[in-house]
């Protein structure tokens, strides 16, 4: 959708920037404006001024900011026309569509035209010798030729750059195929991040192309089956669902959609005539995608995989949709794993009869909960009713919970007023205690926030003590932190391996600091547990501190070639996947460090 300047403007003067702002960022009062914590970058000290006179907001730091919707754009990783739209809905301030502002045009022009060249020339490679694989792949699950142009389905080469030379060539510069997540960069070289996948454009509510989705053709385990784009300024993949760019005017004309799993269930479905299909990316529903599909139909029908994740992600997106309002029925079908292989086995006629046939949510969820329970049984039955307590804090329309109280009462056969006192009455008590907690939890994480990174640094030595060597130069804030990193330069090679108990038993900390010792043990230790989550943790950690080295090493005065790689660094930080990669850009940092290259 494209807007008129006037209007935009019109919608920027109408909207309050504190109030925008203030949805994501906690602001407090200074003088006249407003700060906050930028949440733009990993920012310790509030670098966020908001001015309610000018209207607008920006970090002194990282220099974000703007518009209330440039600000809304870009904290959201939506494009602007969108972010005009939303903020539009949300604040019921009116704009005419099908007009175009140079501003929408302009802001990811290059970006787009790169997306669109990925696309092309994937969809060239598919039909060359080098993408035989993946042509023979998709003729056998259905999908013909014609069927691949025209949903300009591609080919990823088994190639280590294939792409990013062709673009390069194009004059596309490294840092935009690297921010678009086409390309990555590490210390052998540039290489494409899709390779040997076929490929499944993702578009826009504008019908661009602003992401891939990519399958594996290779038979190995350890290589994820289904990889997306990572987000980027035109993409977030909790905000987007696949095939709405073409759908969305025939899901607002037919008033219901289809929710499957995966991006063969919606081609398949869409090759045989059910034009309003759609898919979450790869992971659960969103709220975001929800109130998305929600601007173009109340109604949606939940078609996803019969085995237990399936029915599992059924229960969740009831969950998720039901919250903002919709009116939800799920298909169930026999004989099949997904909707693909139903209607390749049985045909689109069998498959659009148990469309027809799909139960109402609360039906489904009473068939999912009862497989565990012997209603037989008196306390069995009383933790099956129990599991109804989340559906019905998502459910607000008081007639509506009457009706499902009035089923469920002649199910089990129990008294309305029993059930509707314990799913409705109480469980509204529960969920404002719930809510309390909530806020006392984030106060305190509030209070802790300044040191967040440190906190958890100290937490990742003290669990593993081989990520120590990584750490023991840092710069900590902290004093109590300070303290537990003093402790093991002097301790570590005496003691072989330190552990909270080595601190509690020192004489170095007081009673105060050894309770928070303990909270380290109690809450950070067993979130992060397994070998896998450590690692994770200690790419996060590793990403925040070299973040900020960066940021401090910019206020330098440095030479325009310095300037250039720090910004590659800090783009390419984003895109960090594993922990070779963040060491890689952790060692080109320290390479800067060590030439100096000052302008002085």
């Amino acid at each position: 959708m494209k807007y008129k300047d006037e209007d935009i403007e019109k919608l920027n003067q109408s909207l309050k920037i504190e109030e925008v702002v203030g949805q994501y960022v906690e602001l407090k009062r200074a003088g006249s404006n407003y700060k906050g914590l930028c949440p733009f970058h990993s920012d310790t000290t509030p670098s966020f001024m908001v001015s309610p006179s000018k209207n607008i907001c920006k970090c002194f730091v990282c220099g974000a900011g703007g518009s209330p919707i440039k600000f809304y754009s870009n904290y959201k990783k939506i494009s602007f026309s969108e972010a005009v739209k939303e903020l539009s809905d949300t604040y019921k301030i009116p704009v005419r569509e099908n007009y175009i502002s140079k501003e929408v045009t302009d802001e990811y022009k290059e970006y787009y035209e790169i997306m669109k060249l990925a696309n092309e020339y994937y969809g060239e490679q598919i039909f060359e010798n080098t993408g035989r694989e993946s042509l023979d792949y998709l003729t056998k699950r259905g999908i013909t030729p014609e069927n691949i142009k025209k949903h300009k389905l591609g080919y990823a080469l088994n190639s280590k750059s294939a792409l990013t030379d062709h673009l390069l060539k194009k004059g596309y510069g490294l840092s935009e195929l690297i921010t678009l997540g086409l390309s990555k960069e590490s210390e052998n070289g540039v290489y494409d991040n899709f390779r040997n996948r076929i490929i499944f454009p993702i578009y826009s509510l504008e019908n661009k192309v602003i992401a891939f989705g990519a399958r594996s053709l290779e038979n190995n385990k350890n290589i994820p089956k289904y990889i997306n784009s990572p987000d980027t300024p035109i993409f977030k993949k909790g905000n987007i669902l696949y095939g709405i760019g073409d759908k969305n005017s025939i899901i607002r004309k037919k008033k219901y959609s289809i929710l499957m799993e995966g991006y063969m269930d919606v081609l398949m479905s869409t090759l045989h005539g059910f034009d309003v299909t759609l898919a979450p990316l790869g992971t659960a529903l969103t709220e975001e995608q929800g109130k998305l599909l929600k601007r173009f139909t109340n109604n949606v029908i939940l078609s996803f995989d019969m085995d237990a994740p399936g029915q599992k992600a059924t229960e969740k997106a009831i969950l998720t949709l039901k919250k903002i309002g919709f009116s939800i029925r799920v298909v169930e079908v026999e004989g099949a794993k997904d909707p693909d292989e139903y209607i390749k086995k049985f045909g689109k006629e069998s498959f659009l009869k148990q469309v027809k046939n799909s139960i109402e949510s609360f039906d489904f969820l009473y068939k999912f909960y009862s497989k565990d329970y012997d209603l037989n049984d008196i306390f069995a039955k009383q933790n099956f009713i129990k599991g109804f307590k989340e559906f019905f804090l998502c459910v607000d329309d008081k007639i509506e919970k009457s009706l499902y109280i009035d089923k469920l009462s002649l199910n089990i056969g129990m008294a309305k007023e029993i059930l509707w006192e314990t799913l409705v009455i109480d469980n509204k008590t529960n969920k404002k205690e719930l809510r309390k907690k909530e806020e006392i939890i984030k106060k305190i994480d509030e209070e802790e926030k300044e040191y967040e990174v440190e906190n958890l640094t100290a937490s990742l030595v003290l669990m593993n003590n081989k990520y120590y060597k990584y750490f023991k130069n840092k710069d900590f804030q902290s004093n109590f932190l300070k303290k537990i990193i003093l402790y093991f330069e002097k301790n570590l090679e005496i003691e072989k391996e330190i552990n909270i108990i080595n601190l509690i038993k020192s004489d170095e900390f007081n009673e105060k600091e050894q309770e928070k010792l303990l909270d380290f043990s109690l809450i950070k230790y067993t979130r992060y547990s397994e070998k896998e989550e450590q690692e994770k943790l200690f790419i996060m950690i590793m990403s925040d501190w070299l973040r900020k080295d960066v940021l401090d090493f910019q206020k330098k005065r440095i030479n325009i070639e310095i300037s250039m790689e720090l910004k590659r660094i800090d783009t390419q930080l984003k895109l960090v996947a594993n922990i070779e990669e963040i060491l890689a850009l952790c060692n080109r940092f320290n390479k800067i460090l060590e030439n100096r290259f000052f302008d002085i």
